[in-house]
């Protein structure tokens, strides 16, 4: 099962505005479904994508309290991003 090695308990405004942009420019390409590993399994990817990124946005500021869901989120860019190359 892979790890999720992006999680830290901050992330910089920069960090997470990087990310933010690069699904909102890739929305399109990403697959209907993921199999992120064989106990997570996300079936709309680009709803829970565009859901994680309108509420992190609104919500993460400085507050760790959010890291946790946006290190699933680097960790799904990841895996998209191997995928395309």
């Amino acid at each position: 099962m892979p790890e999720n090695n992006h999680f830290k308990p901050t992330y910089t405004p920069e960090e997470a505005e990087e990310c933010f942009s690069w699904f909102e420019q890739h929305i399109d390409e990403l697959p209907a479904s993921l199999q992120l590993s064989p106990s997570m399994n996300i079936p709309d990817l680009r709803t829970t994508v565009s859901t994680f990124v309108h509420k992190l946005r609104q919500r993460m500021g400085s507050n760790p309290t959010y890291s946790g869901q946006f290190a699933v989120l680097l960790m799904i860019r990841e895996h998209i991003q191997k995928q395309l190359n």
